[in-house]
């Protein structure tokens, strides 16, 4: 049997499954189902998103390894550098305690000086880490933000590095009086040689703070009763933060002087033939309530005995002199006091030195002149164990110029020892 080829008719063989005449298979193919892996594509998938993503943290982490960070905090923050974690802080205390904010009284005639300080500490251990933070920072700089109009602008001294570590890596001062307004707010920028920039913010308020100075033609203190009287009305009637500013004749009182209860600022005086503001008996400031305080241009006149002035309150005493007592000035309780421009002759011990405290303030004892005293300086207890300069001082004629019993390093840089 024939049958025709169904691609181009030619006659054909019925068993023919070719059909030579147009080259071509006549008998139909059967379709063959594939089995197909259906969990294929969704890997390929899963495994590109995969790439991508390893390719998308991959670029995250070299543009941050490639980026500056900026870090901005107040008082101090926590930097990480090179494996070390370092504490930077600002502070206007001698102390290194984080200070953010600080509000200061001032008196309208006052004139003052405050040093913001940059520590900057190992977070680990506490230790201080100053110097190997310096080497990687490019720049410091500070600059102040403060009311408009001022009409006594703070300014700014450029950061200078600390002397000693009490006075952290940096110091910048701030200059100011009792004009001028604040907040005042200090911005300390670091550049790290790693193109990081740190800001570190610092507040001072400036609180205005009324004074009463009392001047001799005002009130009665020719005698000692009369001025032992008048500082006892006046530690009654006067609260602090007023300041009370006592300005002495230039008398010679019979007696010593107590303030026990709150600071009062004593000024001596001297007249046309050279008398200045003398006391015969012992003076004691240990005033419950304590500020900063001043002495100054005052004779502490002994007779062998006792203590010329006992000060157990923070006070800085300024040219004044002590002649002939046991110990001519004391410094005891918890307190801190600092002599500058001071006299001490023909006492058992010029200067002692003996507070149970942790406060310090300044440690410039500068310009003092110990003269034929059994012992020019005694120091039994200083708080703290920080250097204490006594640039311009001058030591002469004393059996024993200096006993330092303290872990205290005495900086005797322009000293004289006669």
């Amino acid at each position: 049997m024939k049958h025709d080829c169904p691609h181009c008719g030619a006659s054909l063989w019925s068993g023919a499954s070719f059909c030579p005449y147009c080259a071509r298979s006549i008998r139909p193919r059967q379709e063959v189902d594939v089995p197909v892996r259906r969990w294929v594509g969704p890997l390929k998938r899963a495994l590109r998103l995969l790439i991508l993503a390893a390719l998308a943290a991959a670029a995250v982490l070299l543009y941050d390894a490639a980026t500056p960070d900026v870090y901005n905090a107040s008082g101090e923050l926590i930097y990480h550098l090179n494996g070390q974690d370092y504490r930077l802080l600002l502070t206007f205390r001698n102390l290194p305690t984080p200070e953010a904010e600080r509000t200061m009284p001032v008196e309208a005639d006052g004139f003052y000086e405050r040093a913001s300080k940059l520590f900057i500490f190992h977070q680990d251990s506490g230790t201080d880490a100053g110097q190997m933070f310096y080497q990687h920072t490019q720049s410091v700089q500070v600059r102040v933000f403060q009311p408009p109009d001022n009409p006594s602008p703070v300014i700014c001294q450029p950061p200078i590095r600390g002397e000693e570590l009490s006075e952290g890596l940096l110091v910048s001062s701030l200059e100011f009086t009792g004009q001028s307004w604040g907040p005042v707010e200090m911005e300390w920028t670091i550049t790290m040689k790693n193109g990081d920039t740190i800001f570190l913010w610092q507040t001072l308020n400036l609180q205005p703070v009324d004074s009463l100075h009392c001047y001799p033609e005002d009130y009665d203190m020719d005698t000692i009763e009369d001025l032992q009287a008048l500082v006892d009305r006046l530690q009654e009637e006067v609260s602090l933060p007023t300041v009370i500013h006592l300005h002495l004749p230039p008398v010679q009182y019979q007696g010593g002087l107590t303030i026990d209860r709150r600071a009062i600022q004593l000024s001596g005086s001297t007249d046309e033939q050279g008398r200045r503001t003398s006391f015969l008996g012992p003076m004691v400031l240990s005033p419950e309530q304590n500020s900063l305080t001043s002495v100054q241009n005052i004779d502490f006149q002994g007779n062998g005995s006792g203590t010329g002035l006992t000060i157990e309150a923070d006070y800085r005493v300024k040219d004044c002199r002590f002649t002939g007592w046991d110990v001519g000035m004391l410094i005891g309780g918890e307190n801190w006091a600092d002599p500058i421009d001071c006299w001490f002759e023909d006492n058992g011990v010029g200067l002692r030195f003996d507070s149970a405290g942790t406060y310090f303030n300044y440690t410039d004892f500068t310009g003092n002149t110990f003269v034929n005293n059994g012992i020019g300086m005694d120091l039994v207890r200083v708080p703290s164990n920080h250097t204490i300069r006594l640039a311009q001082s001058r030591f002469s004629g004393n059996e024993e110029d200096i006993l330092n019993a303290t872990d205290n390093i005495l900086s005797t840089v322009h000293v004289i020892f006669e």
